[in-house]
């Protein structure tokens, strides 16, 4: 009791070590895929960045955050990325704000992809009447 005492106080009392720059220390990177944690030497070097599953699915959980997204459809086509958004409350200045945002986030994240984003009103039916080729990767109801 006392040594664990003694060695808590005198952790306590050493000021910590701060690191004096990115450039002499590196960087910790952790990657998912194979659960493991690296050390990189040169932080000036940016870890790759992988998508789980697939581009579709990702871009429909990030879709599926706004309350108003109803459906959204995805498409390959000519080397573009067909997305149909779906949804509620159309003629809500916010709720396409939302959904744009969303858009321009997804293009930057993913500069090597070409989409086309469509953005539909949920009155106008059945998603899949307009969008024969396409697969729902998500949908509220």
């Amino acid at each position: 009791m006392i040594f664990a005492v003694a060695t808590l106080s005198f952790v306590l009392t050493c000021a910590p070590r701060r690191c004096t720059s990115l450039e002499e220390n590196g960087i910790l990177v952790f990657d998912s895929n194979v659960q493991t944690i690296n050390w990189n030497p040169d932080p000036t070097q940016k870890p790759e960045i992988s998508v789980s599953g697939n581009l579709e699915m990702a871009l429909a959980q990030d879709l599926a955050s706004i309350q108003d997204v109803r459906y959204v459809l995805t498409e390959r086509a000519e080397g573009n990325l067909l997305v149909w958004i779906i949804i509620d409350n159309a003629e809500s200045y916010e709720s396409r704000s939302r959904v744009y945002e969303k858009e321009l986030g997804l293009l930057d994240a993913f500069p090597e992809e070409n989409f086309d984003f469509n953005l539909i009103p949920s009155r106008e039916g059945d998603p899949r009447t307009f969008a024969t080729g396409a697969q729902v990767v998500y949908s509220r109801y």
